[in-house]
């Protein structure tokens, strides 16, 4: 159930740096409300260079604050900011479904930093960032289905560039996790609107994610968005996905599992046409008697059933493939932002696979769908934001009659999120 766990890490490192203009207004509206009045007109400033609906009436604000103080506005065309986050995730896993049933119970101290430095050439955003991005498993031991390392720790480079209509993010995770050498992970979102109605926008949008071991993804998205800075937002992704996973043969296991227990059957009876004395004399000609008589060597019993060490060889280790879906998917998110401060978000992520390239073809009709959902409380006082909530990732996997018995059909990895965010 290694998906499962990468999935998490899926989830945690697709983060988009680039802030929306009304996202800036509603936190310059905050501090101005707490009467923070360099902090308010830093991200006034900050939200005038963007495009938006809102530019001309921020720039207003803006030549109040500057008469006011006596300021010309001249300020330079970057930025630096420093954003972190510390939870801690409860996780609950259980499988279930042609295996026995299993429950597993543990946790995860998440912390994420990172440090992003903006600037402004014309009507382009620039940000380069840098994150740091670590787990630490708690009880994983007590997990042996979902399978978790020790730690995880996920240094991360990633650039973004936002134009009136187009978004362009791309970044690649260095994975490190105890016991296991760097693995890097590349992603790439692509955003463009295609026109807009009042407060909404309506376009497309391309994301891509590979990871050399898996996952590894691809999907085209018709896109709706709406964001504003009290009240309902929302964001509505549409369209065609392409997986891809690493996954165990199992059923090829078995059947070589067979094979050995059939060849050993049949050269016990034949070993019993000589005596024990045949066989190690037959030993000795070829290796010797002292090697004959070291029980640890394995000779004598090679003499014995020959070919048995070659077969022996093909079920010590599983062997994974690539297995691929194809199918629809959709990506949403929405939320409501009260004046208090306080604001509410939830998601639904979906799709549903049919494959289209299997380890063999025992696995043709191995269908799968993928869901997350959950929503989440969010209170942002000042510089800081405190959440809590719950999050569910869901595996089905429709299985032939081949495969029916060997993967557990269904998988639900439930998480209660509890931290706090800033931002500098």
């Amino acid at each position: 159930m290694r998906s499962i766990a990468v999935v998490i890490s899926l989830l945690l490192s697709s983060l988009v740096f680039a802030e929306t203009q009304e996202d800036v207004y509603y936190k310059a509206l905050q501090a101005e409300e707490r009467g923070d009045v360099s902090e308010s007109m830093s991200l006034y400033e900050q939200a005038a260079e963007m495009d938006g609906e809102y530019t001309e009436e921020i720039r207003e604000i803006l030549k109040e604050y500057y008469d006011a103080l006596g300021m010309t506005g001249n300020e330079p065309p970057w930025s630096f900011r420093v954003l972190g986050d510390v939870g801690y995730y409860g996780l609950h896993y259980e499988e279930y479904g042609g295996v026995p049933q299993s429950k597993e119970n543990g946790g995860d101290v998440f912390t994420s930093l990172q440090m992003i430095f903006g600037f402004n050439v014309g009507n382009w955003i620039h940000s380069f960032g840098m994150a740091f991005v670590s787990d630490w498993f708690i009880s994983n031991k007590e997990m042996p289905q979902l399978d978790t390392n020790d730690w995880t720790l996920a240094p991360g480079l990633e650039y973004t560039l936002v134009g009136n209509t187009l978004l362009l993010d791309v970044g690649v995770d260095f994975n490190v996790s105890d016991g296991v050498t760097m693995k890097p992970s590349f992603y790439a979102w692509l955003e463009n609107d295609f026109f807009r109605k009042d407060k909404q926008r309506f376009g497309a949008a391309l994301w891509a994610y590979y990871r050399s071991e898996g996952p590894a993804s691809l999907a085209l998205y018709g896109s709706w968005n709406k964001t504003v800075p009290l009240g309902l937002s929302w964001s509505v992704y549409a369209g065609v996905k392409y997986d891809a996973d690493s996954i165990a043969n199992v059923v090829q296991f078995l059947e070589n599992v067979d094979v050995y227990n059939a060849k050993l059957a049949e050269l016990e009876q034949a070993a019993e046409e000589h005596t024990y004395e045949y066989y190690f004399d037959q030993c000795v000609a070829q290796y010797g008697e002292p090697r004959c008589r070291d029980e640890k060597s394995g000779v004598l019993e090679s003499v014995m059933y020959p070919g048995l060490d070659e077969l022996q060889e093909e079920i010590k280790d599983l062997d994974y493939y690539w297995t691929r879906w194809i199918g629809p998917s959709i990506r949403s998110n929405v939320s409501y932002a009260f004046r208090n401060n306080f604001s509410v978000d939830g998601k639904l992520n979906l799709m549903y696979g049919f494959v289209v390239d299997g380890a063999s073809s025992v696995y043709d009709d191995l269908q799968k769908f993928t869901g997350t959902w959950g929503a989440s409380v969010n209170w942002n006082p000042s510089f800081f934001t405190l959440y809590f909530g719950l999050e569910q990732i869901y595996v089905h996997y429709s299985m032939p009659g081949a495969l029916e018995g060997v993967y557990p059909e269904n998988s639900f990895l439930s998480e209660f999120k509890l931290g706090a965010k800033f931002e500098l």
